[in-house]
């Protein structure tokens, strides 16, 4: 006889599963976006880029979330989904870049402003900028997963 609660546990296991590569490919285009094109090639600011980074993968995080993670995609409530998905992200938005904004203050202040090369390249890259991006985006990680189950797309 199957157990209700295991079986919650492995859909609840499922789900965050599934969220976690939902949010790597969102973290993908956020990181390409933000740190490599905006400030790298760009020259931009770092919460600029950083924030650059962050519009361009709510598109991918929406559709993923919807369609593979809370199994939504015919709910029929996709305008309001999207609304809520937005309120979600502005808080997450808040976390994401103050946090890559602190951890580069920290780290800039505690270790200096290291630089590194990529070999046979000539090219530059500051790898205390590049942690601090993806720490402030594991910042809002569990945060929008939440978020997502117990707002957005709530059945």
């Amino acid at each position: 006889m199957p157990n209700p609660l295991n079986e919650r546990l492995k859909r609840n296991q499922k789900s965050l599963i599934a969220y976690f590569f939902t949010a790597a490919s969102g973290v993908l285009v956020q990181y390409v976006v933000g740190t490599i094109i905006c400030i790298r090639y760009f020259g931009l600011p770092f919460s600029q880029g950083v924030s650059y980074g962050y519009l361009a993968a709510i598109p991918v995080g929406f559709i993923l979330s919807k369609n593979y993670v809370f199994d939504a995609k015919k709910s029929g409530k996709t305008w309001k989904e999207a609304g809520k998905y937005i309120i979600t992200l502005i808080i997450s938005y808040l976390i994401t870049v103050e946090g890559a904004q602190y951890s580069l203050d920290f780290l800039t202040n505690t270790f200096g402003d290291v630089k590194a090369s990529i070999p046979f390249t000539g090219l530059h890259f500051s790898p205390i900028g590049s942690f601090s991006h993806f720490a402030g985006m594991g910042f809002s990680f569990i945060f929008n997963y939440l978020a997502h189950k117990k707002f957005t797309f709530k059945s």
